[in-house]
């Protein structure tokens, strides 16, 4: 970092690192809680859980409710492991 009269300037090495990192750990907690959600309906993934409930195996508002989480965390890793390959790309 330089410092350039009240302004502070930061190598983009230094950013996409610092970026890379911020993601990473933001990964990895996304997958633990969609791991942990697998578990709990023994379902490889959201869709397996939503035939169940469409077919009344699983009801009740609970269900819905990590039914969208997993949704959520499916969509939000994939965009997380996007963004990682995009930094490592910069990287090169």
């Amino acid at each position: 970092m330089k410092g350039t009269g009240n302004l502070i300037t930061v190598d983009d090495k230094t950013i996409v690192n610092s970026m890379e990192k911020v993601f990473k750990e933001e990964l990895e907690d996304m997958e633990k809680d969609l791991e942990l959600l697998y578990k709990k309906y023994d379902v490889p993934n959201s869709r397996l859980l939503a035939d169940k409930v469409s077919a009344g195996i699983y009801m009740g508002e609970e269900i819905l409710r990590d039914l969208e989480d997993m949704e959520y965390f499916e969509e939000n890793i994939e965009k997380l492991r996007a963004y990682i390959r995009d930094l490592n790309m910069k990287k090169i």
